[in-house]
């Protein structure tokens, strides 16, 4: 066989895949920033060789196993009943202290009658997220939603009365949403910040809901009769 259906080919081509899946699960826990995985990413599509593929992955695969091998000894600690130790391995486990949604290979739908927190996350991978937050309170001064989409779809709906800060960047993707102010400058201020990957953020400025369910009512009241 020769040119692209060679095996050759075919074998770094898998090889390049499993480097990019590789570099995609290292950026989604936080093992690599958003510019060194954009790098790699590039480099991923231009190696010609095995080696150049696994010495981009090389120190992922390091951390992971050491991750890995914490975690199988706290395992062992615990079936032991041995609390002393248990306790200390405790605090080696990351912690995350923000609120986070994510939805992994998963479809999540929200439109929840909550107050915001001042710091919270969203993340898909594989997946689908809509979240509607126009039933949401905010408080006064900045609200920040940090946002992720990997090979996934985010689309956030926020209210017209607040001020929206829209701070993300598109990998293969598409991030959009406008920044945009309000007559109040004492409005809430929502700013989203994050990436996308292989994937697709969109955040929609509407009515809040209870203008929406007034104009409802009066587009109602004019198509009944007198």
């Amino acid at each position: 066989m020769h040119g692209e259906a060679h095996p050759d080919k075919l074998a770094l081509r898998e090889r390049r895949e499993q480097t990019i899946a590789q570099l995609t699960e290292g950026f989604a826990r936080d093992a690599l920033s958003l510019e060194a995985f954009e790098a790699r990413i590039e480099a991923a599509y231009c190696s010609e060789t095995f080696a150049e593929c696994d010495a981009l992955v090389a120190d992922l695969q390091r951390s992971h196993q050491a991750e890995a091998g914490v975690i199988e000894v706290a395992r062992a600690a615990l079936a032991r009943d041995d609390q002393v130790t248990a306790v200390a391995l405790a605090g080696l486990r990351p912690v995350d202290p923000l609120p986070i949604l994510r939805a992994l290979f998963s479809n999540i739908e929200r439109c929840d009658q909550v107050t915001m927190p001042r710091s919270s996350r969203i993340e898909a991978i594989f997946g689908n997220v809509e979240i509607d937050l126009r039933r949401a309170t905010f408080a006064s001064g900045v609200t920040e939603i940090g946002v992720r989409a990997i090979f996934a779809s985010i689309e956030l709906v926020v209210p017209a009365d607040v001020t929206v800060e829209v701070l993300g960047a598109g990998i293969f993707g598409n991030f959009e949403g406008a920044t945009r102010t309000t007559a109040d400058p004492d409005a809430p201020i929502l700013r989203i910040v994050g990436s996308a990957v292989f994937a697709s953020v969109v955040v929609k400025t509407l009515p809040p809901l209870r203008v929406a369910r007034l104009a409802e009512q009066l587009r109602a009241r004019r198509l009944l009769p007198p």
